[in-house]
């Protein structure tokens, strides 16, 4: 039926609107990639890997926090654990060279600027600095809490708080510097997007399908841009946040959303260049050359930047809770719910690798709060530095990765 329903739709139009294949995306992204079975794609049977994966070393540490993550800093790896165990180990060993217990309970973090220091937040809600040693620098009280990774920005942390809240602190001092708030809409899904700061431009997604346009350096409003109204009878028909993180590449701004659109917009005017309907809650992957965006259901397309023509899509993840996919070189990395790692190329998103981590091990992913759409979303880390992958799985492990044709 579902066939039938395609080629009713497909035959009359096809003179009309161009390439077959890029049609069957088109048709494929409004009709056939809702919730129709949501049986996850079966691994392949008998697959032979077309690439050679080493795993130079799987660590196991004590429990990291819900939102936690790995600072790359030279030849090591800095990291700390709920418990509040600050370590440092060796990049190319993964063997520990440091630790030291700090007395508190760690709710978010490691966060790690240019310099040679660290940031985290604990259970009571305070934002504390450290060095490299462990030692205490400042500790401030926050107004909220937060899931998201700070930004960066000269002597700037900037933090967005799970009510969408941006606050900029002085990263020497601790002292507030500036704060933006907008009200949010009834009912959103509580997957945030993260703050991006490109040419003195501060740009994250928000619910309601909005983009916020910030000067970072005094927080004052810009501008916003709109992606797509909501629509339907329900609340959460009508949910449309923006999800997932932003794609800058030279003057285009790329953002897509839960139950919207992916949208190209000109950086400079805010005019559209060019829209697809398609769900996501990852949001975009990009090497200022492929333009990767996961859908709902967990195929992955890979778009082109100036037209939005679809280049490939890949169904051989379909519903297998991925997580947000990683560009190493000439390849994607998406980690599934059962913590099996795949490999696509970038040239034609074809599956060349298939990868479990140690003798048989295969785990289901901890997806960590169960609230709202967090319950099926995959929030495992994963971190390219210089041509290895880092992978943090399931608050525990770190492991790194090494692809060779």
């Amino acid at each position: 039926m579902k066939n039938l329903l395609f080629l009713i739709l497909i035959i009359p139009i096809v003179g009309c609107i161009g390439p077959l294949k890029e049609l069957e995306s088109q048709i494929q992204d409004v009709y056939f990639d809702g919730v129709l079975d949501n049986a996850p794609e079966p691994l392949p049977d008998d697959f032979v890997n077309q690439v050679q994966i080493n795993q130079p070393w799987l660590k196991e540490f004590d429990f990291l926090p819900g939102y936690a993550e790995i600072v790359f800093k030279e030849d090591s790896i800095f990291f700390i654990t709920e418990d509040g165990v600050f370590t440092k180990i060796s990049q190319d060993s993964g063997e520990v060279l440091f630790s030291k217990k700090i007395n508190t309970k760690i709710k978010t973090g490691l966060f790690g600027g240019l310099d040679n220091y660290f940031f985290f937040t604990d259970q009571r809600n305070f934002l504390t600095k450290i060095d490299q040693n462990g030692n205490l620098i400042w500790s401030t009280k926050l107004t909220n809490s937060l899931n998201l990774k700070p930004f960066f920005y000269k002597n700037q942390i900037i933090l967005k708080y799970i009510n969408n809240k941006i606050e900029s602190f002085d990263s020497n001092s601790g002292l507030s510097l500036w704060f933006y708030v907008r009200q949010n809409p009834p009912l959103s899904i509580n997957v945030q997007s993260p703050i991006i700061i490109v040419d003195d431009i501060l740009y994250s997604g928000f619910p309601g399908g909005k983009v916020v346009i910030i000067e970072p350096e005094s927080g004052s409003f810009l501008t916003e841009l709109t992606l797509s109204r909501p629509k339907g009878v329900t609340e959460i028909d009508r949910t449309n946040d923006v999800a997932g993180d932003l794609g800058i590449i030279d003057n285009m701004l790329f953002a897509s959303s839960y139950n919207g659109e992916i949208i190209s917009f000109d950086r400079a005017s805010g005019s559209k260049i060019w829209s697809r309907k398609l769900s996501s809650y990852h949001g975009i992957s990009t090497d200022n050359v492929n333009l990767l965006v996961p859908h709902e259901n967990d195929s992955i397309y890979n778009f082109d930047l100036k037209s939005g023509k679809t280049l490939w899509k890949n169904n051989d993840l379909s519903y297998r809770k991925i997580s947000k996919p990683l560009i190493l070189n000439d390849f994607m990395l998406a980690i599934d719910y059962l913590g099996v790692l795949h490999i696509m190329n970038l040239s034609e998103g074809e599956r060349v690798g298939v990868h479990k981590f140690g003798k048989d091990l295969q785990e289901l992913i901890d997806f960590g709060e169960t609230m709202s759409v967090q319950n099926s979303l995959n929030t495992t880390k994963m971190y390219k530095f210089e041509d290895f992958a880092y992978i943090l799985l399931n608050h525990q492990k770190i492991i790194k990765i090494q692809i060779n044709e």
